[in-house]
């Protein structure tokens, strides 16, 4: 009888010692897995660090894009779960994710609006010549261009505060009525003071050839390739990612130089005009947000995601073309784990 009893006790040993393995185990090494929402300018970069930290520590990464405000109100209408969201603006998160489904935020990286095309684009040539130009030539006759669904993803509220801000900058004000007012519906604008506010609503379409919309800017990429478009509005990381030709805007208008930020402000969007879910946007340098959401199933591993995209990862976003902001930007109650990772903490 003792004997049994010594080696049911060795069993039951052996079988906590080998629990306890395993759980450091898949503590320290992963396991499990994680959903990662995020904006579609984020997919490649996002793809190559997801793969690296699954090698690392054995979790999965189950990476899905859309456009940022898309993806916020999925989150608040629809009740998706996401264990992590990496946001194109980070003012999205107190504006629409704070403080039900999200108490921190950090900005970690930033970009510059181009206008991106290919050899085969209409007046390529002169525009690579006469970048001053642009919104003149987009302005001719058969010469397409597009940029992605301001009620859906930043990269269009932003691509149409790069109009608007042209309009000021060059004292021209035909130029957002001849590229936007004169080819779509669901956008009306106002100009006052040496500033302009537009609205746009959730009818925007267009009303001739010469512009395209798609729900978020990454889906312009196979528009330009194809030859369906000539021009589009993009990230420069999204032009350096596929190779495109492009030009650089003003610093005024471009939206890259946090220095610039008061004079963007002279460029307000309003989205989703005339619903519950309309929000009036200042332009405003681009900076891109991230943070766990309040209903994250995951979050242990969330945060060991988000230590690896802001130690490691920081390279192979500035390989695709993104400025890493080093140390990152944080607000509000930001995990302990995380807080020796970031400046400004609040």
């Amino acid at each position: 009888m003792r004997k049994l009893v010594v080696a049911v006790a060795t069993v039951v040993a052996i079988a906590v010692i080998v629990a306890l393995v395993l759980h450091i185990t898949w503590s320290t090494r992963g396991g499990g897995e994680i959903v990662v929402c995020a904006a579609g300018s984020l997919s490649r970069p996002l793809h190559d660090i997801a793969t690296r930290f699954q090698s690392a520590y054995g979790v999965k990464v189950l990476l899905e894009t859309a456009g940022s405000v898309k993806i916020t109100r999925m989150i608040t209408e629809l009740g998706k779960r996401c264990d992590v969201v990496m946001l194109a603006d980070y003012r999205l998160i107190p504006l629409y994710l704070e403080p039900r489904y999200a108490r921190w935020y950090a900005i970690f990286a930033s970009n510059t609006m181009v206008i991106a095309f290919t050899k085969s684009s209409r007046f390529a040539e002169e525009m690579e010549k006469h970048p001053s130009e642009w919104f003149e030539i987009l302005a001719r006759p058969g010469v397409r261009f597009a940029f992605s669904n301001p009620n859906k993803d930043p990269c269009g509220y932003r691509a149409v505060g790069v109009i608007a801000l042209a309009s000021i900058y060059y004292h021209n004000r035909s130029i957002i009525e001849d590229l936007l007012l004169k080819n779509l519906k669901g956008v009306r604008a106002s100009f006052s003071n040496h500033s302009v506010v537009v609205w746009v609503y959730p009818s925007i379409s267009p009303t001739s050839s010469k512009i395209v919309i798609r729900p978020k800017s990454i889906e312009l990429l196979a528009l330009l390739e194809s030859h369906d478009i000539d021009y589009a509005f993009l990230y420069r990381s999204e032009a350096v990612e596929q190779n495109l030709s492009y030009i650089e805007l003003p610093p005024q208008i471009n939206l890259g130089n946090p220095s610039m930020d008061k004079y963007y402000s002279r460029a307000v969007v309003h989205i989703l005009s005339g619903t519950s879910f309309e929000k009036a946007i200042p332009m405003k340098s681009i900076a891109y947000g991230l943070t766990i959401p309040t209903n994250a199933q995951h979050p242990a591993l969330a945060i060991k995601f988000l230590e690896f995209v802001l130690t490691k990862g920081v390279s192979i976003l500035k390989r695709e073309g993104f400025e890493p902001v080093s140390p990152p930007k944080c607000f509000g109650d930001v995990p302990p784990s995380l807080r020796g990772l970031c400046s400004g903490s609040g």
